[in-house]
């Protein structure tokens, strides 16, 4: 599948293309300290084959470090629930794709009420590996931010556009929420695609033994072999758009055998 990467003149901005108005929507979830700008290039590929798709800019993203440091889990999925709701008002079916952090988002909506039809997810997040992780209750009254962790992408000409700090606040407020998260896998009752990069320098490798031994049927796994963490921007964004668009399409296939039965 043929991806543009030409940027947007405000590339972090939300995306929304509704025009389409199918009766499948995807909703498109980023990572912390990231934007939309990792998900667009697939969601406009995705839009083009005939489906709505929405982007939303989670609460304190895109601007400044600063404004995220007093947002934090409950505000990401409060703004993730709400763009579900919406698109669910409107479509018959909802798939939702996170990357990262965006990933652990989609698998809250899926532990929920009113879930979405399926889920896609990159590289997930569901474990913060960093031995400084169990101390960022504390650390996060000391010191304000640590470096970037943003840009983990093999293809050179590529930028995520990520926050040069992360701040401790809004972090603890992801670590507690995973320890939720992680005990909330059994509810996920809908399909899971989990693509997983090859090196990945930002999520460990025991996220993907987590949803393997906590989600209540196997997930899919795709390798993404030639990519890093942020693979939305990589060389194998093509491999996650044709994903995407397979379980839009998923619908329309179990409709057509359905006809074809004389259901």
């Amino acid at each position: 599948m043929e991806i543009d990467f030409t940027p947007r003149p405000d590339p972090m901005a939300a995306y929304h293309s509704l025009e389409a108005q199918s009766s499948t929507a995807v909703l498109f979830l980023h990572g912390i300290t990231g934007s939309p700008v990792v998900w667009v290039p697939i969601a406009r590929a995705v839009a083009s084959e005939g489906f709505d798709v929405s982007a939303p800019l989670l609460p304190g993203h895109g601007t400044t470090w600063q404004d995220m440091e007093t947002t934090g889990w409950t505000d990401w999925l409060g703004e993730a629930r709400t763009e579900l709701g919406r698109l669910q008002a409107d479509h018959d079916r909802v798939i939702v794709a996170g990357l990262s952090m965006g990933g652990a988002l989609a698998l809250a909506l899926g532990a929920a009420e009113a879930a979405p039809d399926e889920l896609v997810v990159v590289n997930p997040a569901l474990h913060l590996d960093s031995p400084l992780a169990p101390l960022l209750p504390v650390l996060r009254h000391v010191k304000r931010t640590i470096p970037s962790i943003g840009g983990d992408i093999a293809h050179p000409n590529r930028d995520e556009m990520a926050y040069p700090r992360t701040p401790l606040a809004p972090l603890a407020s992801f670590h507690r929420a995973l320890r939720i998260l992680r005990e909330d896998l059994w509810k996920v009752e809908c399909p899971v695609t989990a693509m997983i990069s090859g090196e990945d320098n930002v999520v460990g490798p025991r996220t993907l033994r987590t949803l393997r031994a906590n989600l209540p049927s196997p997930p899919r796994i795709v390798a993404l072999r030639r990519s890093r963490h942020v693979a939305t921007l990589d060389y194998d964004a093509s491999t996650i758009a044709e994903a995407v668009v397979s379980a839009a399409r998923a619908d329309a296939t179990e409709d057509s055998r359905l006809v074809g039965r004389g259901e």
